[in-house]
């Protein structure tokens, strides 16, 4: 029952970037997550190549993908459990 309410989202970080380049991630698409909160959620899926309306494709060794590292005031970068999962 306790894990009902586990959050399934971890913030990205370098360790994160470094496995999905380690394990062949080509693309990363940023997905704004929907919340009623003051900070802004983005998640982040890899080698998905195909945006719907309002998202962003980044290749994986793109500077865009590393500033995404950088702390930035009300917006945070999450990559779901199960992308991590795939990886190990």
């Amino acid at each position: 029952m306790e894990n009902e309410n586990k959050n399934p989202y971890v913030q990205f970080n370098a360790q994160i970037l470094k496995d999905w380049i380690d394990n062949g991630v080509k693309y990363i698409k940023l997905v704004e997550l929907d919340t009623d909160l003051p900070v802004k959620f983005f998640e982040l899926v890899p080698d998905s190549e195909i945006p719907d309306s309002g998202e962003t494709i980044y290749p994986i060794g793109s500077e865009d993908i590393a500033e995404l590292l950088e702390p930035i005031k009300g917006i945070k970068f999450l990559v779901h459990e199960i992308y991590l999962e795939e990886e190990e």
